[in-house]
């Protein structure tokens, strides 16, 4: 595979990583998907134009009328990725995995839509008596459907943000200045939460790409690994362009 993913024509060249990324407006800090410092190696972005994350989660929820023409956009969309050049895609939305092996299944190149992909191998690691917690904006809308397509357990713990949160509504109203001690707090107070009522939670994965800035306040302050986006694009990068020793 990766030697017919070099061996390819190609417009744009050294770039592995093509991101999917939802039509929003609200400001992104580094640590998140969207922005471009986050990552140590080039991405190539593509937007989805017109596809907002209360659709996706609409149609991920079981509305296959709606799933089935946005599936369509972005299997298109990901295959105008590859053909430009990239060596894989992903989506800037976790809830995207209700479509991984639709989506993966029609794509010239490797996809990896969502970053709860990575539960069953921080589930692996885990003692015995340890699980798998996630973080979610939206609880109501994380299905077991979305974690049986992650091959993860549908007892898994999920907690998400409160509508009211200052992270949530800033979101949904795509506020272009954002703070991020105030996100953090709201963080924060999310994993406290998922760890307070599911005390055998011994390593937490983050659905939402907008997360990741905050992971590393989690583990220090919770003590437990904490896997996002910003993990997944690194392992899924680092396969399909391995460093030279």
């Amino acid at each position: 595979m990766f030697h017919q993913l070099n061996m390819r024509k190609r417009t744009i060249h050294g770039v592995s990583i093509g991101v999917l990324m939802l039509d929003t407006g609200f400001m992104r800090l580094p640590g998140d998907i969207g922005h471009g410092s986050t990552w140590p190696f080039p991405v190539q972005y593509a937007l989805m134009e017109g596809v907002t994350g209360p659709m996706v989660m609409a149609a991920a929820a079981g509305d296959r009328e709606a799933a089935a023409p946005l599936i369509d956009r972005f299997v298109d969309a990901a295959n105008r990725l590859a053909q430009l050049g990239v060596d894989g895609v992903t989506t800037s939305c976790g809830f995207l995995v209700a479509f991984q092996h639709e989506i993966a299944a029609r794509c010239a190149v490797p996809v990896a839509t969502s970053s709860l992909l990575q539960i069953p191998l921080a589930a692996s690691v885990l003692q015995g008596n340890r699980r798998v917690g996630v973080l979610t904006a939206k609880r109501s809308a994380l299905t077991e459907a979305h974690l049986l397509a992650a091959n993860a357990s549908p007892g898994t713990p999920v907690a998400g943000l409160p509508e009211r949160s200052r992270f949530f509504q800033n979101q949904l109203t795509n506020a272009a200045v954002v703070d991020f001690d105030d996100h953090a707090r709201d963080i924060l107070d999310c994993a406290a939460r998922l760890l307070d009522e599911h005390p055998d939670v011994g390593a937490i994965v983050s659905e939402c790409a907008n997360f990741a800035p905050y992971s590393s306040l989690i583990a220090e302050r919770f003590g437990v690994a904490v896997y996002d986006i910003v993990s997944m694009m690194q392992w899924f990068q680092g396969g399909l362009r391995p460093r030279r020793f």
